[in-house]
């Protein structure tokens, strides 16, 4: 690693009296002279003062190879403190070093002298003590790592040693010249106790990027301070369930420090030992009696403790938490909380997040090589613990600064981009272990709004053991989110309810798939027993997804045989086991022809954005697949924008319903009473309001209907069509019979969405030549008896006829047809609304159809028909 600058620090540290010597050296070299103030001889010719960078240093200027040196009087021994800056701007080696000669005997360095000294580089590019005995290097082992010195272009250093009394030598150095301190060991030697220089000696080489790249600056050799100030206990670390390393400011004093008394440890423990480090005086080993639990956080308070000076200290105190993470099992960590599109942003910063959180009460994990992920891209999660109840913001590097504020934070190198329409989104932790996954959608945030972005999506019951669109929904925090707190919408709703199969899809003539409404336990469904009538024998079970399983035959169906199937012995995730709803009827699709399927209820005009949606029925007695299925819309009178229907395995069974739409979520948000189970989710074409057609096609394109549609075709009291559906009437009248579509009725809900049209009303079958029903109704979109059915019989097609309502004082108030060709049986519907568009007073009508032949024929039929009103 490349390094500008390289500072190097020695320190001997002193214990007791300070020593008598008064020599001192301190040369900063700000005169741009090493031969003013401080004196220094030697090799003078091989060294120059130079301007580094706004510093005026000492550097060397040896053109070549050589064995210079610089020394100045100094005399210091004991309660000494040595130090020095330098910056080696070349590789250290055998060859190319630095020997920093604390103590030494004599002013020329390279006689052979007694002493000590400090060598810089070497062999092993460190930092280490020496003694000099006549010249010769003898190692005291204390040392800094090897490498340390390894900077090709700069080795910026600091370096103290100190020397008390005693004879106890301490190495410390500040690489990088940060103004922190490492402390590389301590040795105690006393072979030496006089001196007469201090100085500098450069071993150099032949190696060209030697030359005049030592740099020297900050020199100092001085008695070491009176110290009056108590040690400082500066951490705490964990080692094992009974051991704690304290570490201190300064040395210590080991009578003292190994007084077990002098150490409290709360709650409940004590110290059943304590030993001060034999290379670091700094550092403390404290050995409990008990050992600590899992969670727990202690408060260590020291009193008593000395430093080398007899300094004592008082109340010195730190907290420390011991905690052994576990191991998370599936659901112990959710996602629970996500920001997809932050912009335009509401309150919360522009920048995507997810959160998670711990579910637990008692359980504590380290994220540390856990992993997040969208399908595509993975983040590697840093080592950060999440306790009890927890919450965790996930988000790139880059941004979390901006949710420093909204509690703790995880910042990922890689961090997913998520799609704002959905991604699946998993949480593993470091045994690849997928402990929660989501696979969100637009349509969860239950908000047209919110959903266009700077709303987070926030789970509901974070305790629920699954995570499916009910137990979703968009923030209604102010902020637009909750990152790092309790969800906006948090509420616990224990699921005491048992699943219900919903439908059984047929892939092929030896695969059917089982459809649950709701989330199940997987294991279960894998092992669930699966009984046909008639009967059927299942070579594999293949679990799908959480809701679906696919059930392979050993024998095909049978086409036009009905098959039932029950499911026992399966639950969903919370558990509870499938009872009622467990049985669904099925059978193999036979080919569709037209006439077999009809139109049967369109919203076109849908709440706000929502999405449309075009109601199928059965009216055959086959069993259909809508499987390659097209729905188009009418474009300048031609067939239009033809989208392939997607579900493929969705059966029709004779007499049941299809509801196509953009978005279950959306529909059922504004229909609650829908029918879910029979909803098939897809693109559909554009439906304009006002007016345009629908189409359905075979998946040979064969048009199986058509449906055109205006606004006229709505209850005349209607005055705002958005939200209400057009129903028809009777799905075996045509579907270009105007009367046979109406609104669905208010009661209903302006819709009926998969089930049985509130306006539905069959013809009654024709008695003589015309039949009214009900004799009594009433339009008043309540659902029940809005329309009149006018129905017709003649025993010769040809006639032409016109069917005209009168007041009881015999007023024409409404022509329903006039000059039509007649079939030989029909119907028509009146929803009590006259030709002016009013709705009819209550009261008596008559009901006239007169219809004649080309041969001159004329008949005349009369009924009479009550309208009424509700009474409010």
């Amino acid at each position: 690693m490349s390094r500008a600058h390289l500072r190097l620090r020695i320190v001997l540290i002193a214990t007791s009296v300070m020593s008598t010597a008064t020599a001192q050296v301190s040369d900063d070299f700000s005169d741009g002279n090493f031969n003013i103030g401080t004196v220094w001889n030697g090799s003078d010719a091989l060294f120059a003062v130079v301007d580094d960078g706004g510093n005026q240093r000492l550097r060397s200027a040896s053109p070549g190879a050589a064995n210079y040196w610089l020394s100045t009087p100094s005399t210091l021994t004991d309660d000494a403190v040595w130090e020095l800056f330098f910056d080696l701007r070349f590789a250290t080696s055998g060859a190319n070093f630095v020997d920093v000669h604390l103590m030494s005997s004599a002013a020329d360095l390279a006689s052979g002298v007694n002493g000590y000294f400090v060598r810089i580089g070497g062999t092993a590019d460190r930092l280490e003590l020496f003694r000099s005995d006549a010249g010769a290097a003898a190692s005291l082992a204390v040392q800094s790592p090897d490498g340390v010195v390894n900077g090709s272009s700069s080795n910026p250093f600091r370096l103290k040693v100190t020397r008390n009394v005693g004879g106890l030598f301490t190495l410390q150095y500040d690489d990088g010249n940060t103004g922190s301190y490492t402390t590389a060991g301590s040795v105690t030697d006393a072979t030496y106790i006089t001196a007469t220089h201090f100085g500098i000696r450069i071993e150099q080489s032949t190696a060209a990027s030697a030359v005049n790249n030592h740099f020297f600056d900050d020199i100092s050799a001085a008695p070491i301070p009176v110290d009056n100030t108590p040690p400082e206990l500066l951490s705490a670390t964990i080692v094992s369930a009974t051991e704690i390393d304290l570490t201190f400011g300064e040395a210590l004093e080991q009578v003292m420090v190994e007084e077990e008394n002098n150490y409290s440890i709360i709650p409940f423990n004590s110290a059943a030992s304590v030993v001060l480090d034999g290379a670091d005086p700094t550092l403390v080993h404290l050995t409990l009696a008990i050992a600590m639990q899992n969670g727990n956080t202690y408060t260590i308070t020291v009193n008593g403790v000395e430093d080398l000076a007899g300094n004592a200290c008082a109340n010195e105190a730190t907290d420390v938490t011991y905690l052994i993470p576990e191991v998370a099992l599936p659901g112990e960590v959710i996602i629970n909380e996500i920001m997809a599109d932050p912009s335009p942003v509401v309150g919360l910063p522009d920048a995507e997040f997810v959160e998670i959180h711990n579910t637990t009460a008692d359980k504590t994990f380290d994220l540390a090589g856990w992993t997040f992920s969208d399908g595509g891209t993975t983040g590697t999660l840093p080592g950060i613990i999440l306790p009890p109840g927890g919450f965790a913001i996930l988000t790139d590097d880059a941004n979390a600064v901006l949710f420093a504020g909204f509690g703790t934070v995880a910042s990922l190198t890689t961090f997913p981009s998520i799609n704002n329409d959905g991604d699946p989104l998993s949480l593993s932790n470091d045994a690849v272990t997928v402990i929660d996954a989501v696979a969100f959608e637009l349509e969860w945030y239950n908000d047209d709004a919110k959903d266009d972005g700077g709303w987070t999506l926030e789970r509901k019951d974070p305790t629920a053991p699954c995570s499916s669109a009910g137990n979703w929904t968009a923030s209604n925090d102010l902020q637009g989110g909750t990152p790092g707190a309790q969800n906006s919408v948090f509420a616990i709703v224990p699921d005491n309810t048992p699943p219900t199969l919903l439908n059984v899809l047929v892939s092929s003539a030896t695969s059917v798939v089982l459809v649950f409404n709701e989330a199940m336990d997987a294991a279960s469904l894998g092992s669930g027993t699966y009984v046909f009538d008639p009967g059927l024998s299942i070579v594999q079970v293949l679990v799908v997804n959480s809701s679906t399983v696919e059930l392979v035959l050993s024998t095909p169906l049978v086409v036009g045989s009905l098959y039932t199937v029950t499911v026992t012995n399966v639950n969903d995730c919370p558990g509870n086991a499938i009872t009622g709803g467990n049985t669904a009827s099925f059978a193999l699709p036979e080919p569709v022809e037209p006439g077999d399927v009809v139109i049967n209820e369109v919203l076109y005009d849908p709440i706000g954005t929502g999405s449309d949606f075009v109601e199928l029925y059965n009216r055959s007695s086959k069993t259909l697949s809508l499987a390659g299925w097209k729905l188009g819309n009418v474009s300048d009178g031609a067939v239009d924008d033809v989208l392939t229907i997607t579900g493929a395995s969705f059966l029709l069974l004779p007499g049941a319903y299809a509801l196509i739409c953009e978005s279950t979520a959306n529909i059922v948000s504004n229909y609650p009473q829908s029918r879910t189970e029979r909803f098939v989710e897809t693109d559909l074409p554009s439906y304009n309001n006002g007016e345009g057609g629908v189409v359905l096609q075979a998946p040979d394109g064969t048009q199986l209907d058509r449906f055109d549609y205006t606004d006229d075709l709505h209850f005349a009291l209607v005055n705002e069509t958005e939200g209400y559906s057009l129903e028809r009437v009777d799905p075996d009248r045509p579907s270009d019979d105007p009367t046979n579509w109406h609104t669905a009725s208010d009661v209903a809900g302006k819709a009926t969405p998969g089930s049985m049209n509130s306006q539905f009303s069959e013809a009654p079958s024709a008695s003589g030549e015309m039949t009214i029903e009900p004799a009594i109704f009433s339009p008043d979109q309540d659902g029940y008896q809005d329309l009149l059915t006018i129905t017709y019989r003649f025993e010769q097609p040809g006639f032409i006829g016109s069917i005209v309502i009168y007041d009881i004082a015999g007023r024409e108030v409404r022509r329903l047809m006039e000059n039509q060709l007649l079939g030989a049986v029909g119907a028509i519907s009146w929803d009590g609304i006259l030709d002016g568009g009013s709705k009819g007073r209550m009261g008596p009508y008559i009901v006239v159809l007169e219809a004649y032949d080309l041969a001159g024929h004329v008949e005349t039929y009369r009924k009479t028909v009550t309208l009424a009103h509700r009474l409010d």
